[in-house]
């Protein structure tokens, strides 16, 4: 089943078709799936790319309502296959991520409701800055210790300070 209409100059052309082989509705490149009354949510295809647009009013929302389901985030993994690159886990509550996370120089990872906690690299340095109370180290490894390593003059790393854990 083919929807046809005028193309606004007066030809006409596919804006959808109903495929009863496979049970799809298909929308040819660059045809826009329109919700709303000024159709602020959009989904596209060009050529090229897929695209869920918001425009308008409204934030965008992605919601599983589904007791201990997730939403999951997949991608090509760089060798023709499929990866998970981060879930939010329904079960356990947490984002979990399973692939690295890049962050440019000069975006800081910021922790905290203020903000008080930044790391960052500012593509000379990395930073680690601390805006309100105190910054601990810790390490709750029974006997462990915290090790401070740096460059060895040699081209490899050497332990300069060692706080022990064990003593």
């Amino acid at each position: 089943l083919i929807f046809q209409c005028d193309d606004g100059s007066g030809g006409g052309e596919t804006y959808f078709f109903l495929d009863g082989s496979n049970g799809l509705t298909t929308f040819p490149d660059d045809k826009v799936l329109g919700f709303g009354n000024a159709s602020d949510l959009r989904i596209k295809h060009d050529s090229s790319n897929s695209y869920i647009i918001q425009q308008g009013t409204g934030d965008l929302i992605i919601e599983n309502k589904v007791d201990d389901k997730d939403i999951i985030l997949k991608s090509d993994d760089g060798s023709g296959g499929l990866a998970t690159y981060f879930a939010l886990d329904g079960g356990i509550t947490r984002t979990v991520v399973y692939k690295n996370f890049n962050f440019q120089d000069n975006v800081k990872l910021e922790i905290g409701t203020g903000a008080d906690l930044k790391i960052y690299h500012d593509g000379t340095d990395s930073v680690i800055q601390n805006e309100t109370g105190d910054l601990e180290f810790q390490n709750r490894q029974d006997d462990g210790d915290i090790k401070f390593k740096s460059d060895d003059g040699s081209g490899g790393v050497a332990t300069y300070f060692t706080i022990d854990g064990g003593v």
